[in-house]
């Protein structure tokens, strides 16, 4: 199921009093992420499709040649929560700056020298939130895209499938073939595929204006949502 936008979750949240970001601060946060990311791989779902419309012969509309990406989409969406939260909370934003019940020297401040999972601490390192969130999300496309991955798999097979089909309809006189027009083996379609599916992660960098400049304050300005995000982060004490 693909998540609420990012207004629905500002609406429904109800925030508790809490030291660090934990428990259903994490929770809408991950999800507000992964929600505000449904766009740009949505983008991305519809360069592949249209890739794979122009490579098939029989030249398929966008949404049946979408139909064969179903399970890429399913993969991403399936992990897609569980990978966000990881990327962004135990491995980066881990709870209260206190170290055996002391804060460390400077902190609350979010410039301490423990990383806080505090809202506060977020908002102040949001360029390496914004990164992290987005290096999350083009690593599970690029998992779901890899050619030894069960989605990769049914996907090539939905495609050898469509291919087959309009293959055999010609031989069969049931439609007529596009002059001039060269029957391409199962392994031209394998490899066409797999050159196809391996743009996903460039087609989400463009999707979201990846310069490449990692966690800078200007990087994935396409991907940013900076006012929105600071403003529902900071709803949580």
């Amino acid at each position: 199921m693909r998540c609420k936008s990012l207004l629905a979750l500002l609406a429904l949240s109800v925030p508790v009093t809490i030291s660090a970001c934990e428990g259903e601060c994490i929770v809408q946060i991950t999800n507000a992420y992964v929600s505000n990311y449904t766009t740009p791989v949505d983008t991305v779902m519809h360069g592949l499709a249209q890739r794979v419309s122009q490579m098939l012969p029989s030249h398929p509309d966008i949404s049946t040649a979408a139909s064969y990406l179903e399970p890429l989409l399913s993969a991403y969406d399936d992990a897609a929560y569980m990978g966000m939260e990881t990327a962004i909370f135990p491995r980066y934003f881990h709870g209260k700056c206190q170290q055996n019940g002391v804060d460390p020297p400077g902190c609350p401040n979010p410039d301490c020298p423990v990383v806080c999972g505090t809202p506060g601490s977020m908002v102040h390192f949001f360029p390496t939130l914004r990164s992290l969130a987005y290096n999350e999300t083009r690593a599970r496309i690029e998992a779901a895209a890899a050619p030894d991955s069960g989605a990769y798999k049914q996907v090539e097979q939905n495609v050898l499938d469509a291919a087959n089909e309009h293959w055999r309809r010609v031989s069969l006189g049931r439609i007529m073939p596009r002059a001039p027009s060269k029957t391409k083996s199962s392994q031209d379609i394998k490899n066409q595929l797999q050159s196809i599916l391996a743009q996903a992660s460039t087609m989400l960098g463009e999707a979201c204006a990846d310069d490449g400049s990692g966690d800078s304050v200007d990087n994935l300005a396409q991907c940013s949502w900076e006012t929105a995000m600071k403003e529902y982060i900071l709803t949580f004490p």
